[in-house]
């Protein structure tokens, strides 16, 4: 059965995501599922020792008689992380690597005019010669993105190279004067290419407006073809101030006839980074305000739907970031639209990580492993390479040197990315000195002095130690992380153990509020990259509230709370949608009478009342705004701000001799000891 046919002029593309059965081999019987889909539910409840083996996805696919002389591919969007696809029983290929999308063509194992079996198998078992071989994130197994069959006729733009459309606006020289550069086109079947064949491309406005147009004819045996545009005055893609796109038709014609034809979207832009200037758009310095993005979710694991992409982005809007990096791999590209046309500037980082477990092996001097490494970063170079968000390429993240060293390889690494891609920056996540600091173009240091060791006053002596003796030599970025469970509620500010079950989110609001009074704006660095956004899932951790999570996100795994540190953020970095947000209100049944209230906002002044009487106003300092030794009364206190529409309230209840029927009443309760 196909589904949702998306006809073009000579392809036609249908969805394959709904009626698969699916089994692994712990399994008697199988289910029908339907695509995105993953096998491990038992990861996302914490299960350390989570299925990673073999899940096999088979359907009929009926192809119809009319068919024969087309030519049929598969394009699987994500399969996490090897997959062997058969048609009829006969093996099609291999893909090695979970992240990026891959085609195979199946023209010559299908029979026309009957139904034909299809079976992927997908298989997530740890291996030493596909990457990552190291980090904690969870490796969800299955075909978490969705499958699509695309029709065309012999002679086509090329769906192999990659797993990308086979189209790349390539940028040479863009100024606000003029955009030049080539746009690149792959072809395929060109053993049966007709005469008089050529490849033409329009370029058009957001509005649709034609402003530029090329045809370029063939000659015999060409595999690639490039189309010179230029571009006056064009309108620069400038992050979230103007997230500008252009649109580019490409059609490959013989004669006067479109025999396939590919519609991609781009913006111009340039990106750099300087040490004493900092991340550069089009020139200007743009202080980079990230949070750092793992791609899974509770109850979905990898497997995300589109309007689940788009409440992450929606959260990663409102905070205020205007860029992300992207943890452990290549996103969905629907993330990456989104990116584009909201002006987010991304990194977009690669599999390669270091070791946290004993058990893991960062590095393997082998070729298996090398060649592997090569090609996921190309696949995902070539897949992204339309984007104008796309700003970094991710080489590594936080390596170490046990082992072998693995500074000859990231070379290697950097090497081929600025080989692929001339026009972006190569980038890193390190968190200890040493040679990889020096290999890419920027390189962020992930720090969290205070949570995993030392205090939070060891961040300002890092700081003012790089920018004395570093900063002319190195581009360089901040990241730090904390956990904090919206379940640990206490008054007291110590730091708890992080590999303890006690994580209290007020340590977590007080870590990033040091964080950023230390930072400031950030001066001296190109950005500062909040870890993490979400929380993740980590089946191998035990600490927290909840086995199997990492809890260091400002905003929970389901995606249900914001916590505190979120609206801290919020209040620093969106200027557009006005809130005000109470601190600390889950901590909702005290002790003490006299109690500080904290609020964050990004308003210039902020009301109080309490138990409907007007308190005070106050005008914050960097988005805080504090009423300290306040008087509460025993049992329920109405606490309420506003500042203009904005407004938030909480109720504290005061504990006294007779005041625990009130509280049960209310239905209030300390969630200091669960």
């Amino acid at each position: 059965m196909l589904l949702s046919v998306v006809p073009t002029f000579a392809r036609d593309v249908y969805s394959l995501n709904r009626g698969w059965t699916f089994s692994t081999r712990r399994t008697f019987h199988s289910v029908t599922v339907n695509l995105p889909h993953t096998w491990n539910n038992d990861a996302m409840m914490g299960k350390s020792d989570y299925y990673r083996g073999e899940g096999y996805y088979d359907r009929q696919l009926n192809v119809p008689a009319e068919w024969n002389g087309r030519r049929l591919f598969v394009r699987i969007l994500g399969a996490n992380t090897v997959t062997n696809m058969f048609v009829n029983g006969r093996h099609v290929g291999e893909h090695r690597g979970g992240n990026s999308a891959f085609t195979f063509e199946i023209t010559e194992y299908v029979k026309f005019g009957q139904a034909n079996s299809l079976r992927i198998v997908v298989n997530n078992s740890p291996r030493m010669d596909v990457l990552p071989t190291a980090g904690q994130a969870n490796c969800y197994g299955g075909l978490y993105r969705g499958v699509e069959l695309f029709v065309t006729d012999s002679f086509i733009i090329s769906p192999l190279v990659d797993g990308s459309e086979g189209v790349w606006v390539e940028q040479r020289n863009v100024s606000e004067q003029r955009a030049e550069g080539v746009v690149r086109v792959a072809l395929d079947g060109v053993a049966s290419m007709p005469k008089e064949s050529s490849v033409s491309m329009v370029i058009s406005d957001a509005e649709g407006n034609r402003i530029t147009d090329k045809v370029v004819n063939i000659a015999t045996g060409r595999f690639e073809v490039e189309l010179p545009y230029t571009v006056e005055n064009p309108t620069l893609w400038h992050g979230i101030e103007n997230p500008y796109l252009y649109h580019v038709d490409v059609r490959l014609m013989a004669g006067q006839r479109v025999v396939d034809s590919l519609s991609v979207t781009t913006g111009f832009r340039t990106v750099a980074v300087d040490p004493q200037r900092g991340f550069l758009l089009n020139g200007k310095t743009y202080p980079l305000r990230a949070a750092v993005m793992h791609r899974d979710r509770m109850m979905a694991g990898n497997a995300l739907t589109m309007l689940q992409l788009e409440e992450d982005f929606e959260m990663l809007r409102a905070m205020g970031a205007n860029a992300v990096r992207v943890a452990g791999g290549q996103h969905s590209d629907y993330f990456y639209s989104l990116c584009d046309s909201h002006g987010i500037v991304v990194w977009s980082e690669a599999p390669f990580e270091g070791q946290v477990y004993a058990t893991d092996c960062q590095y393997v001097r082998t070729e298996e492993f090398a060649q592997n490494g090569r090609r996921q970063l190309t696949e995902t170079i070539h897949q992204l390479y339309n984007h104008p968000s796309v700003a970094f390429w991710g080489i590594f993240s936080k390596l170490n040197y046990r082992g072998d060293d693995p500074t000859e390889y990231v070379r290697d690494l950097n090497t081929l990315a600025k080989t692929l891609d001339r026009t972006r920056i190569t980038a890193a996540v390190s968190n200890q000195d040493g040679n990889l600091n020096f290999v890419t173009d920027a390189v962020v240091f992930e720090h969290s002095f205070g949570w995993h060791s030392g205090i939070i006053d060891d961040m300002k002596l890092w700081c003012d130690q790089f920018r004395e003796q570093w900063s002319s030599k190195l581009c360089a970025g901040v990241s730090f992380t904390a956990g904090g469970s919206i379940y640990h509620q206490d008054g007291k500010l110590e730091r708890p153990n992080p590999e303890s079950q006690w994580h209290p989110e007020g340590w977590q609001t007080h870590f990033h509020e040091q964080y950023m009074n230390i930072l400031g704006q950030g001066e001296g660095f190109f950005g500062i990259f909040v870890a993490n956004l979400f929380d993740y899932g980590a089946a191998g951790r035990t600490d927290g509230d909840n086995n199997g999570t990492d809890d260091c996100g400002v905003i929970t795994y389901d995606r249900k709370d914001m916590k505190d540190a979120y609206f801290l953020y919020k209040a620093l970095w969106n200027t557009t949608d006005p809130f005000v947000h109470i601190v600390a209100r889950r901590y909702d049944t005290r002790t003490e009478q006299r109690q500080t209230i904290k609020v964050y906002s990004n308003q210039a002044e902020v009301d109080l009342v309490l138990n409907d009487f007007p308190i005070s106003s106050k005008t914050g300092n960097s988005g805080i705004f504090v009423w300290p030794d306040l008087e509460l009364q025993p049992g329920i206190n109405r606490i309420e701000v506003r500042s203009g529409w904005a407004t938030d309230k909480v109720s504290i209840f005061i504990e006294g001799e007779s005041c625990g029927a009130a509280a049960q009443r209310m239905g209030l309760r300390s969630r200091t000891n669960l």
